[in-house]
């Protein structure tokens, strides 16, 4: 298929003897590109790559693997919202990244190619991305007060982990995908803190382990894994840092928000993700 004549979400596909591959984006589906690919555009699909030159059987998805997957939920929950509470989340298995319109959670697992983005889209499909969507026939209206979660699992392996299949026709009746990736970044964090009250800590010890955790999260600028690193310096190499790093856990909380916070946006999104 010459580069001229392939339609806009459409990155390539190949035919070999015994299999077809595909690679291709929403934007494929022109009008219908708020839907995703979902069982609802699924003859779409089918109907687009006839008119490209490829004819497949009508229960293709029953037959389809996949070899990387994006899974998208929109809600209507200003992100900028979204954003300043998950900016006070310490997840201990993501590298966190905060953009001007978004952030990003990575897998520190080097085995996982997967990260969760979380965005708003309708300033990235008129600001951020724009050239992407030139030519398609979209109301950006449609997206205005929108955010965006996205979870990329971008090999076989990991479509496999965390899916539990690559079968297409499977993967596309799953429901709540985005709802347990959230878990995974939330898990430990707690949704609610008091205001900081030093009576709180009734022992000399319980002042020093907070008074630690405010010292490494100032010298750190926040970070938690620069936080462990500078922690587990001074404990030696042939002492476990984990109850240490729990007490880190624990405190880091009020350390963040001394004034207290109730992260109301985050339990919404939960509840919307659930549904």
């Amino acid at each position: 298929m010459k580069m001229i004549d392939r339609p806009i979400g459409l990155e390539s596909l190949g035919i070999g003897n015994t299999q077809v591959s595909i690679s291709a984006n929403a934007r494929l589906l022109n009008e219908n590109y708020k839907q995703g690919f979902c069982l609802n555009t699924v003859d779409q699909l089918r109907d687009i790559l006839k008119k490209n030159g490829l004819l497949l059987h009508e229960d293709f998805i029953k037959e389809s693997v996949l070899n990387l997957a994006h899974v998208k939920n929109d809600f209507d929950i200003d992100i900028d919202d979204i954003i300043s509470e998950l900016e006070l989340i310490t997840p201990s298995k993501f590298f966190k990244v905060i953009r001007d319109n978004g952030i990003t959670f990575e897998s520190i697992n080097k085995g996982d190619k997967m990260a969760v983005n979380v965005y708003g889209k309708h300033y990235e499909m008129t600001k951020a991305n724009k050239s992407k969507y030139k030519g398609l026939d979209i109301n950006f209206e449609d997206f205005k007060g929108l955010s965006r979660m996205e979870s990329r699992l971008n090999d076989w392996r990991t479509v496999k982990k965390y899916l539990g299949t690559r079968n297409m026709h499977d993967i596309l009746q799953q429901k709540n995908t985005n709802y347990i990736m959230l878990m995974n970044i939330l898990k430990g964090q707690s949704m609610e803190t008091p205001k900081l009250d030093l009576g709180q800590f009734k022992t000399i010890s319980q002042l020093d382990d907070y008074a630690r955790t405010k010292l490494l999260f100032e010298q750190c600028n926040g970070n938690y894994g620069l936080m462990v690193a500078e922690l587990k310096k001074r404990l030696g190499n042939n002492t476990k840092a984990t109850y240490q790093t729990n007490k880190i856990k624990k405190l880091l909380p009020l350390v963040q928000t001394p004034g207290g916070r109730k992260l109301v946006n985050l339990v919404c999104l939960k509840s919307k993700l659930k549904e």
